[in-house]
């Protein structure tokens, strides 16, 4: 039996089919680039907003419409949105962008500077359209430095990082990094940084030092005497790398050579605390016992805390046979929790002093 519809349903079914479809999410973000595209801001933010009503969950949708706001100029909205899309996905290089850019339009160029480094890791070719990049290196390079001398290792790392990767070819920053790495005790990571200073800079002194003093960390002495003359070769007057060059000489057992820098050391800086302990432990090995109390002492009037230098002096007192001042100076020495072997040396120097003179 064939059926025979009403004519109210008849005329539904007909308006049904000629009813726009309701657009997508795709719908609205492709309306709302056009829109931005035109410089019709307000329509590409009502597009950008249906789009995140519809899938708020989406990091796209999101992030366009941080950049609709951004070009509205409503800034506070725009950084929420670019937050909220980088929270859903890290890997978006548009919002680290602009984020970048919204700091510096704050006045905060250090946060302008890490989030320039993370767009710029994922999307390099898109650096050209946001030329504020490069005022935000100064500020994340003195920050970074400022961090390490303070030593705020991590601190300085993160501004660090950021400055190399806007910059990857600034020296100054190089340097730092490697010795945020050095305080870390991240040798291997802080020899790579100085090795890049000087792929940069061969003649950059510092680094050679520095570079030597990892050496002389691991134990390699023969290459950290190498290196420091290399450095002194380029500014023969820095003291700090004289007094390393001759601590490494007393390393070996080569007293003139040690003795040598470190008197040029203190020629240059007499107030240099550690070029009197190390001349200190030359004239005490030499058993030039009155030289060695005397140096010692000033390096302990320089620092009075100074557990390397009161080793030495309590040990040079126990050689003269004057225990009523090597006990109070090991005492004082041992109330610093030292390190073995210094410990096990002063406990055993301490207790063959205690009953004499």
């Amino acid at each position: 039996m064939r059926l025979i519809f009403p004519a109210a349903f008849m005329l539904g079914l007909l308006l049904a089919a000629c009813a726009a479809p309701t657009p997508t999410i795709d719908d609205h973000l492709a309306a709302g680039r056009a829109a931005l595209d035109a410089g019709d801001t307000a329509t590409a933010v009502a597009e950008f907003e249906a789009a995140v009503a519809i899938e708020p969950t989406r990091a796209e949708a999101q992030v366009l419409l941080g950049q609709a706001y951004y070009a509205a100029g409503r800034v506070d909205d725009a950084r929420e949105r670019l937050q909220t899309g980088l929270r859903q996905d890290a890997s978006n290089a548009a919002a680290q962008y602009l984020l970048g850019d919204l700091a510096m339009d704050a006045g905060q160029p250090l946060e302008a500077a890490v989030a320039y480094a993370a767009a710029i890791r994922l999307d390099p070719d898109a650096r050209p359209a946001h030329p504020k990049i490069d005022q935000s290196v100064e500020a994340a390079l003195e920050a970074g430095r400022n961090a390490v001398k303070a030593g705020q290792w991590q601190q300085g790392i993160t501004y660090l990082d950021a400055v190399l990767a806007l910059r990857p070819d600034l020296v100054e920053a190089r340097f730092s990094l490697g010795n945020a790495r050095f305080n870390l005790g991240e040798f291997a990571a802080a020899k790579a940084a100085y090795e890049a200073v000087l792929r940069i800079d061969s003649m950059y002194a510092p680094a050679m030092t520095n570079l030597g003093v990892v050496a002389y960390q691991s134990g390699d002495l023969e290459q950290a005497i190498s290196l420091f003359r290399q450095a002194l070769a380029i500014e023969p007057d820095d003291f700090e790398t004289l007094y390393l060059l001759g601590a490494a000489y007393l390393n070996q057992d080569r007293r003139d050579a040690a003795r040598q820098q470190f008197e040029r050391a203190l020629t240059l800086k007499p107030d240099m605390t550690q070029a009197h302990i190390g001349l200190g432990n030359v004239h005490l090995l030499d058993k030039e016992y009155d030289r060695a109390a005397a140096t010692l002492q000033r390096a302990l009037e320089l620092a009075p805390n100074s557990p390397e230098a009161l080793f030495a002096l309590g040990k040079t007192y126990a050689e003269m046979g004057r225990c009523a001042d090597a006990v109070p100076t090991f005492k004082k020495f041992l109330e610093m929790n030292p390190l073995e072997p210094f410990k096990s040396d002063a406990d055993k120097l301490l207790q063959t002093c205690a009953g004499g003179p």
